[in-house]
Parts: C-alpha cells; sequence; structure tokens
C-alpha cells in the first residue's frame, strides 16, 4: 500500500536541526513546517546574516555544520518558518509534531500537540513531575495518536544485539548492569537545573531507559545516590558526578555513574553480568561489546558498522534514525498500542529520575512508595 508523506513541524533549531535533517532525508516525511520563537535563528533559515552567540564553541560548530546542511537541501524553502508553536498547531497540512525545545517544556507542549490532533515526537524526558506525566500519559492514551520519546538508544542496532543475546539465553539469569557516562559539562544555557532537568533528567534518563528495554520492562523498587557538584565547571546548582544504584522487582540490580568533568574517548562504558555470561561494552563509533558465555566461556565480539550508525556531534545520538522509522511506522499503522507503551516506560522513566534525584539530594535510601504516593501503577495491561 502506497502511502503520501507524512507531513511534519519540527519545533526547535537546536538539537531540533537533527530532526529536520532526519525528516528531509526520509522519503516518509515531507518538512512542511519549522517553529522557533528566536527569531533570530528564523533569520538563519532564511539565509540572513546574524550575529554570532556566545555559546561554547564545539557546541557553535556542530550547530553551524547542522545548518549548513539544512540549508543546502532544496526542500527547505516550501517549509514555512513560525515563532508561534500555536499558530503551528493551527496548520492543517501538519499530520505530526516534532518537539526539539528545552526540557522543562517537553510534556505542557506534547500534551498541546497530542490535544490538538497532531502525532507528537517530543524530546527525552517525558516530563520533569509525577503531575506533568500523568497529564501527558492520559493525553497519549486518549487522542489514539501515535506518540515517541526521544529515548533514542533503544533502537541502536548495538542494544537490539544485546538484547537478542539476553533472549537467546547466552548470560543466563541476568542479575546485573552497570553503566558509566563521562562527558563535558552541561552548556552554560542549561547549567541550572531550572533549564536542564539536572543530571538525571537530562542525560541520565537514557540510560535508565537502555535498563528498561534490556529488561523488557522492569519496576525499580529503591535507589541510593551519592555525588555532588565538586569541580569549577558551568554548572551552578546540579551535580558534576554521581554513583547511583537501584534494585528493580525481582532483585536485579544496576548503577548508572557520572562525571562531567571526564572528556576522553569511550564516553559511555557499560557491562550486563548474569548466572551463565557477561558483556563488557561501549557506545563510540556505533558501539561494540564483547560476550563471555556458556560452560565454556566462549569468548564473542560485536562491533556496529560506524557507517551505518547514526551520530551527531561529538556525542553520538544511536539510534536516532531508527526511531524515526518507528515513530513513521506508528502512524502508518495506527499502532495506538505502541504509544501506550512509550508512554508507560517514559512515565516509569520519570518516576526512576525522580527518585535517583530525591536520594542524591538526601543522601537517603529512596523506595518507590515514597516517589509515587497514591499514583496509578506506571505500567498497566493497556500500555505492555
Amino acid at each position: 500500500m502506497n502511502h503520501r508523506p507524512i507531513r511534519v513541524a519540527v519545533a526547535g533549531t537546536n538539537h531540533g536541526l537533527s530532526h529536520v535533517l532526519e525528516v528531509l532525508g526520509n522519503t516518509r516525511f515531507k518538512l512542511v513546517a519549522i517553529c522557533d520563537r528566536n527569531e533570530r535563528k528564523l533569520a538563519e533559515l532564511r539565509g540572513e546574516k546574524v550575529e554570532h552567540s556566545d555559546e561554547q564553541p564545539w557546541f557553535t560548530a556542530h550547530r553551524t555544520a547542522l545548518l549548513e546542511k539544512v540549508m543546502a537541501h532544496p526542500q527547505l524553502r516550501d517549509a514555512r518558518l513560525v515563532s508561534d508553536f500555536d499558530r503551528m498547531l493551527e496548520m492543517s497540512d501538519v499530520d505530526a509534531v516534532i518537539i526539539a525545545l528545552p526540557v522543562h517544556s517537553n510534556a505542557g507542549l506534547a500534551i498541546k500537540s497530542l490535544k490538538a490532533g497532531k502525532h507528537t515526537y517530543t524530546s527525552k524526558p517525558f516530563a520533569l513531575t509525577i503531575e506533568d506525566g500523568t497529564e501527558l500519559r492520559k493525553a497519549v492514551l486518549s487522542s489514539g495518536l501515535a506518540f515517541a520519546n526521544g529515548f533514542q538508544f533503544r533502537y541502536a542496532p548495538l542494544f537490539q544485539q544485546i538484547r537478542r543475546s539476553i533472549t537467546d539465553g547466552y548470560l543466563g539469569d541476568v542479575r546485573q548492569l552497570w553503566w558509566n557516562m563521562t562527558r563535558l559539562p552541561l552548556r552554560p544555557a542549561f547549567s541550572r537545573k531550572d533549564r536542564s532537568g539536572g543530571a538525571y533528567f537530562a542525560e541520565c534518563c537514557h540510560w535508565f531507559d537502555v535498563i528498561d528495554y534490556l529488561l523488557d520492562g522492569g519496576r525499580f523498587t529503591k535507589v541510593a545516590a551519592f555525588g555532588g557538584l565538586d569541580l569549577p565547571n558551568t554548572h551552578v546548582d546540579l551535580a558534576d558526578n554521581a554513583v547511583t544504584i537501584i534494585e528493580y522487582e525481582g532483585g536485579f540490580r544496576a548503577s548508572v555513574n557520572f562525571t562531567y568533568f571526564t572528556d576522553q574517548p569511550e564516553f559511555n562504558t557499560f557491562g550486563l553480568q548474569g548466572t551463565d555470561g557477561k558483556i563488557r561494552g561501549d557506545t563510540d563509533h556505533g558501539g561494540s561489546y564483547v560476550m563471555f558465555a556458556g560452560r565454556g566461556q566462549d569468548r564473542t565480539e560485536f562491533a556496529v558498522n560506524p557507517a551505518h550508525a547514526y551520530s551527531s556531534g561529538p556525542h553520538q545520538h544511536l539510534g536516532f534514525d531508527v526511531a524515526h522509522e518507528e515513530f513513521a511506522r506508528q502512524i502508518e499503522t495506527s499502532d495506538s498500542a505502541a504509544a501506550a507503551a512509550q508512554a508507560a516506560s517514559g512515565f516509569e522513566n520519570v518516576l526512576i529520575c525522580l527518585a535517583a534525584e530525591r536520594a542524591l539530594d538526601t543522601g537517603a535510601i529512596v523506595t518507590r512508595d515514597e516517589v509515587t504516593g497514591s499514583v496509578v501503577p506506571a505500567r498497566s495491561a493497556s500500555a505492555t
């Protein structure tokens, strides 16, 4: 069956430019509008000369490279440039909206988009509060529309292969997972918690989602975290390092550790350990891992071909291209069950980020019940 292209509007022109390129390069989509309230950025897209920002050089260089690719695409001239999000939602020829704006606006704008009848792809995290997460989940379930959250790592060939290895029984009963993230400090524009959401919502939400994916869904029971703002950098009121320990139902345990002052290769290293085998790997250049498994302690190496792995800027966004394909598939097949599942895992992600943040702030072990209170359980039969 032939489908007409899905008519897409993208909100945001920083990371949003990566989405614009993905839409422009995918025949399943047609770019019809770009929205940004910053008129200077819209002027750039019209080819006008503008003053350079005071952003960090690495970010400016990365964004300039994206902008040049967008500007070179012939389809850009057909896209309308608007500064008002509500006006964009009123466009009758917009089928779907991709939201790539600061994290504090994710939930509210996604709710608006769904209520306007638009299929919606929003950046991570799902929300910053239980209240917003609850409202967004309700909006997804009641709309019957496609919904995707920007947890693209679960679509990366690296983690899909690891999940197959788990499902095929190579590791036996998986009991432990560790994840170490090292990177540059957050940009000055996101140096405060009210702009970035803090380290857990800004970055670690990705790694919590990878755990969720590899576990095929799982509810945490308690979290402990230790860390702080230890070295001078751009961060103002959020930690630049922490060690986080999570226990899940069934006794599975994970640790997620981050530093924002170690800019070295192997930005993300990780490992899984089970009763019959173990894996250790990293995400550089598309990702690779080594697995030891079975009575013979057989060694297997797996590496993604970097030419086939989406990467953007100084840190890779593995699975970004596949996530857009999945969004298109949801729309084309009216797969509301997949949208509900994304909302369920997104809400679970909010809960674990809140628990980790509270544990880091208080130094106490935080249980699931302390975070959820009387909230309906994050996963239900309708969303699995």
